[in-house]
């Protein structure tokens, strides 16, 4: 692999993928007015930019851990939203509750006992990883409880869930692995040391262009299917 794709691999790719998940919802907007998908297409709009410049810092070896740590609670948020008025039952509706407490109280924690947010959370990312993993199962039991004339895969969110669910899991175990590596060369954090780290974004930005490229593609379905 070349260094210079290996290098937008492990920089580019990411801001890139959620360019393409926040122009999947923008394409379902335009047809079907829903404000979760607005919220959701807005904020990745937002991660997109951001994201875009924590990569820019990233290529001149600045930190910019406090970009990725800025952008976990307003993840947490608008995802908890979308699967809010997504979901139908009483009981879903609590087992979302509870996780924002969960992941916000663990969040105002770390901001008051551990300060600065200059070290990237992988911790806080695991957690929001298994959160929305969570959320994603609840929401196909809920679908396969309530059985509908159209079939699921004419529905946006069966293709942006499908994504969640594959992102969300595989990067759950990679932000641990990441925060592991992480952690132990803390001190020193050599070039040698930094490439098993870079490595290992680069696979969690495949994953992540995955489930971006799978939500995309569905949506395109979907709006040519209403056309025709």
């Amino acid at each position: 692999m070349s260094e210079p794709f290996f290098s937008f691999v492990a920089n580019f790719l990411e801001p890139l993928s959620y360019l393409l998940l926040c122009g999947a919802l923008v394409l379902q907007v335009l047809t079907h007015k829903r404000v979760e998908i607005e919220a959701l297409a807005i904020f990745y709009l937002v991660a997109a930019a951001g994201l875009g410049y924590a990569s820019w810092l990233a290529d001149r070896r600045v930190n910019n851990n406090w970009i990725y740590n800025s952008l976990y609670l307003p993840a947490l948020l608008v995802i908890s939203f979308y699967f809010y008025r997504v979901l139908r039952s009483k009981k879903s509706k609590w087992v979302i509750r509870s996780l924002v407490l969960i992941n916000g109280l663990y969040f105002i924690g770390r901001i008051l006992f551990w300060g600065a947010l200059l070290l990237i959370d992988n911790f806080g990312y695991a957690l929001l990883s298994v959160s929305v993993t969570l959320l994603s199962f609840v929401y196909f039991y809920d679908v396969l409880s309530h059985v509908s004339e159209s079939a699921i895969w004419q529905r946006v969110d069966f293709w942006l869930v499908s994504g969640y669910l594959l992102y969300y899991l595989g990067s759950f175990f990679i932000f641990l692995q990441f925060a592991n590596l992480a952690y132990n060369i803390l001190d020193t954090y050599t070039d040698k040391q930094r490439a098993p780290l870079t490595l290992l974004w680069g696979v969690h930005n495949v994953l992540l262009f995955i489930s971006s490229l799978t939500t995309l593609l569905g949506s395109i379905w979907i709006a040519y299917r209403s056309k025709s």
